[in-house]
């Protein structure tokens, strides 16, 4: 796919959606980010042995690349593992998320992934396990077929079993917020044990069928947007709850939060395995100013495979400003590049100058300021000045929604989000600091 060579096809480009390793505008971000975090995240899966899994807390900024860098995973260790990839935003609701349904919605997709592949499972074990769910949810075919979320209907001439429409019910109740799915919750967890058996016993069995069909039988669970559960249940989820979800039969990485994975509880006492993956770096360090040759050039190259900056950036330091002001973060960096476009579309323009990033600049910077109370101007002064943050509750929400930045590399350092720094309020509480 070639760069885009007018402002329409720009915007198009201009689109902040994960992207996967064949995607023509995918660059790799590794030295920019002068971390090898996505390398340590594979590496964790393949050092294991063939009867040992992995569970693995993957955190990072929302908008950093984590999503990306989850699709590069899978298809690096598609030779070994068979990947479930689990958007939380697709099947539950990202607002309301128990650790009950995580193991629903695995053991659902599960099945219906192995069924699209052609692979069966054990049919005594799986009318075992329906049996068990059955007995336990109180669900009926009655109930399960006057469902709105599952579909009765043979695939493509296979017929769907019970349990899988079973499931599919179960967390069709959840995302819909049924009145069901308090009890079904309540009963799921009074009997986790049964429900882990339950679980595993179908990974197991996944495992073998996959053997016998000559796929990849290591099974890979990729859980995404978890990291947009609300803080209090995502407390719940990895600290509450954290042992459940590392004793599933299959290697799972997890993605939380950033306020999460810096919680005094510790993530690391209940996922060793923990990374985190950083923002680029603009700056040669945290107390410096000299641009980082890696950062900038690499965030350049991603402009540039999204749109022909010949023909539509006249000007090469409008591309420098647009980095400027992204942070480190590849999707405020897409987004000021969309939000120029259309500033330029607005005014009649056929390319982007810096007026119309500079109207990007003041977009996004507003979006701040809605968000932001007179009282986070003084924390994010102290922030510009100290490069640090506190552990409080206050801090971490800063940090959550993108006001504050952490980098990291050989240490760890933060500063405010550069769409802050025009704000007035900022700019008088920096003076008076």
């Amino acid at each position: 796919m070639q760069p885009a060579e007018n402002l329409r096809d720009a915007y198009r480009a201009a689109d902040p959606r994960p992207l996967d390793g064949k995607d023509p505008y995918l660059v790799d971000l590794t030295k920019a980010r002068d971390s090898k975090a996505t390398e340590h995240l594979r590496q964790m899966i393949e050092n294991c042995g063939d009867s040992a899994f992995s569970a693995i807390a993957f955190s990072g900024h929302r908008g950093s690349g984590k999503s990306t860098e989850l699709k590069r995973l899978q298809e690096s260790l598609s030779a070994h593992c068979y990947t479930l990839y689990l958007d939380v935003n697709d099947f539950l609701d990202a607002a309301d998320v128990d650790y009950t349904d995580l193991f629903l919605l695995i053991s659902r997709r599960l099945l219906d992934q192995l069924r699209d592949d052609g692979v069966a499972i054990n049919g005594k074990l799986l009318k075992a396990v329906e049996e068990w769910f059955v007995s336990v949810t109180k669900e009926t075919e009655e109930s399960v077929k006057l469902s709105a979320g599952v579909s009765t209907e043979a695939k493509a001439g296979v017929e769907i079993p019970f349990i899988a429409k079973l499931l599919a019910k179960l967390t069709a109740d959840v995302k819909a917020g049924s009145s069901s799915k308090v009890a079904t919750r309540a009963e799921l967890d009074r009997y986790f044990s049964a429900l882990l058996n339950n679980t595993n016993l179908l990974l197991d069995a996944a495992c073998e069928a996959l053997k016998g069909s000559g796929k990849a039988s290591q099974i890979l669970v990729v859980i995404d947007n978890l990291d947009r559960v609300p803080p209090k249940k995502s407390e719940d989820l990895f600290f509450a709850h954290g042992s459940q979800l590392h004793d599933l039969h299959c290697h799972a990485v997890y993605t939380i939060s950033i306020d999460t994975f810096y919680s005094h509880k510790g993530i690391a006492n209940v996922f060793p395995n923990h990374v985190i993956l950083p923002n680029v770096k603009l700056r040669t360090g945290k107390a410096s100013l000299d641009r980082r040759k890696e950062g900038f050039d690499a965030l350049w190259e991603v402009v540039a495979r999204r749109v022909s900056i010949e023909k539509l950036v006249p000007q090469p330091d409008v591309v420098d400003r647009i980095i400027e002001y992204n942070g480190g973060s590849v999707r405020q960096l897409v987004r000021l590049m969309s939000q120029a476009i259309l500033s330029s579309q607005s005014d009649g323009k056929t390319t982007l100058d810096r007026e119309s990033v500079d109207d990007a600049i003041t977009a996004l910077r507003l979006d701040f300021e809605r968000i932001l109370s007179p009282g986070d101007y003084n924390l994010l002064a102290r922030v510009a000045r100290s490069k640090r943050i506190e552990k409080d509750e206050q801090h971490m929400r800063l940090l959550s929604n993108t006001a504050t930045l952490e980098y990291n590399g050989k240490d760890v350092w933060h500063d405010v989000n550069p769409l802050i720094e025009p704000i007035d309020a900022f700019k008088a509480a920096k003076q008076g600091s």
